[in-house]
């Protein structure tokens, strides 16, 4: 094959590396002469045939002896039946197994092969960094020994696997055994196997298709069914591009044409493919690598995308990169492995290291907020819905000094807490633009859209994000550090409370250099942020109830610390909120009928402000604005 047609792939994998899957199937081990799971599944049943004493023929696709089982028993032939029959159980498993899964020596007994050329340059790929995450139908242990032979760390996953192992950022390469292993746990190789997979699985799947891009070689997709119908689901996002490995005159199957217009590869065969793939990859290694991005560059790359005839084609990409980069921040396990640390000047240098890390992605974001309202509006819901899922990175300090006499397990939830940081960066500057702009479509896929999994029990869940996403339980570990860290950054009259607010216009100053307007902006989109909690709520809101106990996070803003001293003060019986919230809150009425915000349902914004004023207790003002003017109540 010509080393041409995998430049693109190649180039794809050297970008974005760790972000692109591997999809294999039994085209993989060809050169092993080891048999498809069709084939195992044939020769289980002609085996059964032949104990019954009865001669059965296989038949094109097994169609014959498939018939031949469901007539004789009753019910489709599935992997376990197939054991029973055969007399195979969990304690002979592998010696049962292994005349079916391997191919015969000259002896008669089993020849376990060895891994082709394709396994070991995949294997390379891992231990360069490229790969981390291997999906593959075959249940031999050909992979799992080229890896071993590379000397790299890896966890092979089945269905039988904790839900726990399942993590779709990987701290180790994961060899995902969708149709189960050959040394243990159920095997799925018949029609009936295939039908689909436990709800734990399926859900693993989803997401990795999701977060991923693909290369699959060796797998056609004609047998399993199920993967396909996961694959091609309509309501998984793609955040990468498909690459398909097909042999020459080869097609590929009409289902994944259909949802996911692959890219397709005409390839001899898989050793061939593989070992020219590394040799483009490495070709474009030697090229110098990306500089890391500021936030003014950042934006300027937004801009020239978004005035090419198709931004589609590019912006995606620019987005998705720089939101890796971020992931991989939140991830390296290194960052948090020391034998002792100092507790404060780890949690500064974490907290600044998060905000440079995210500033060019969160400008970037905020510009297609500023200047899109409608293509673009996934792209941004999208981003901020990788960033609040990020998985959890448990510290592994031997000691932990200078912590303010702080219990160790309240200063490890403060930096789990903090990973959200990022995140907050990116929703608070898009959502200021969204504001700034009038883009109320953009606004609802940044407040309302994105989702925040978790899991009960085995099963995952999608729930809104404002509870676990918020400003002050993000940073809010220790506000004498954070007051300390405001003091050097912006000055000693810079009150602490201001400090996620300074640091977000320090990259914005690029977009809305007027400083007065962006803390307009500001306290506009956190009032909004805290209608769209309350919208969520159920149920009523008792008066007072915010004030009477603690405040929860995400009705924490920055205009609430500057007026609850005179809600509080009796002196002070009239309390409205600034003229700029109220503007905009008067327009912001009229266009949700006609926006996508708040599913352009006007009923449920105004719901949700009247929860607003009874949780704070005060009640609207005749006297002024209707709606938006409060008079605090007695307490």
């Amino acid at each position: 094959m010509k080393a041409d047609a995998v430049v693109p792939v190649a180039y794809a994998m050297q970008a974005s590396p760790k972000r692109y899957a591997l999809l294999l199937g039994a085209g993989i081990s060809v050169a092993a002469a080891l048999p498809t799971a069709s084939d195992v599944s044939g020769n289980m049943i002609l085996a059964v045939a032949e104990g019954r004493g009865e001669k059965v023929e296989r038949g094109e696709n097994n169609e014959v002896c498939l018939a031949w089982f469901e007539e004789a028993f009753g019910e489709p032939a599935t992997f376990q039946h197939l054991m029973k029959e055969l007399g195979i159980s969990e304690a002979n498993r592998k010696d049962g197994l292994k005349k079916f899964i391997y191919r015969t020596d000259v002896n008669g007994g089993p020849a376990p092969g060895t891994p082709t050329e394709a396994h070991r340059v995949i294997a390379r790929l891992v231990k360069s960094g490229r790969i981390s995450l291997i999906i593959t139908t075959n249940f031999d242990t050909l992979m799992e020994e080229a890896l071993k032979v590379e000397r790299v760390p890896y966890e092979v996953i089945t269905e039988e696997s904790d839900v726990r192992q399942m993590s779709v950022f990987p701290d180790r390469c994961r060899v995902l055994k969708v149709n189960g292993d050959f040394e243990r746990g159920t095997l799925r190789i018949t029609p009936e196997d295939l039908r689909q997979y436990p709800p734990a699985m399926e859900d693993y799947l989803r997401r990795i298709f999701g977060e991923y891009g693909l290369v699959t070689c060796g797998w056609s997709g004609n047998y399993d069914t199920h993967l396909v119908e996961i694959l091609c689901a309509t309501d998984t996002p793609r955040r990468y591009p498909v690459f398909w490995c097909r042999r020459n005159g080869g097609s590929d199957p009409s289902e994944v044409c259909k949802s996911l217009l692959p890219n397709g590869i005409d390839i001899d065969d898989a050793d061939e493919f593989f070992t020219t793939l590394e040799v483009v990859i490495e070709r474009f290694a030697r090229f110098e690598p990306r500089t890391t991005l500021t936030a003014a560059p950042a934006v300027r790359k937004v801009k020239d995308a978004l005035r090419q005839d198709k931004p589609e084609l590019v912006l995606p990409d620019l987005i998705n990169e720089e939101t890796d980069r971020v992931l991989a921040f939140l991830t390296d396990k290194s960052r948090y492995q020391a034998d002792t640390i100092d507790g404060r000047e780890f949690y500064t240098a974490m907290l600044m290291g998060l905000e440079g890390t995210a500033a060019p992605l969160a400008a970037m974001v905020a510009t297609v907020a500023q200047y899109d309202d409608e293509v673009f509006v996934d792209l941004v819901s999208d981003t901020i819905e990788r960033l609040i899922n990020v998985p959890p990175v448990t510290p592994e300090f031997s000691e932990i000094q200078n912590r303010r006499q702080m219990a160790v397990s309240d200063y490890v939830e403060g930096l789990l807490q903090l990973r959200y940081y990022s995140a907050i960066l990116v929703i608070y500057a898009s959502g200021i633009a969204a504001i700034r702009t009038g883009h109320f479509n953009t606004l609802e896929a940044i407040v309302r859209r994105p989702m925040k999994s978790r899991y009960n029990g085995l099963l995952r869940e999608k729930v809104p994000y404002y509870e676990y996403v918020n400003v002050w339980d993000a940073i809010g570990l220790d506000h004498e550090w954070l007051a300390a860290l405001t003091h050097k950054r912006f000055g000693d009259e810079i009150s602490y409370r201001d400090y996620p607010y300074r640091a977000i216009y320090e990259f914005m100053k690029i977009l809305l250099p007027n400083q007065d307007a962006f803390f307009e902006s500001l306290d506009v989109f956190e009032y909004i942020f805290g209608l769209a909690y309350l919208a969520d709520i159920e149920g009523n809101v008792d008066e007072g109830a915010f004030l009477r106990s603690k405040i929860p996070g995400p009705l924490r803003s920055r205009n609430l610390y500057l007026c609850r001293h005179a809600m509080l003060d009796p002196t002070q019986p009239f309390l409205s909120l600034p003229p700029h919230v109220i503007d905009c809150l008067a327009v912001l009425r009229q266009r949700v009928r006609i926006s996508t915000f708040f599913e352009g349902n006007c009923p449920v914004f105004e719901a949700a402000s009247r929860k607003y004023a009874k949780g704070f207790g005060i009640k609207t003002s005749q006297a002024s604005r209707p709606s938006f003017a409060f008079t605090t109540v007695s307490r």
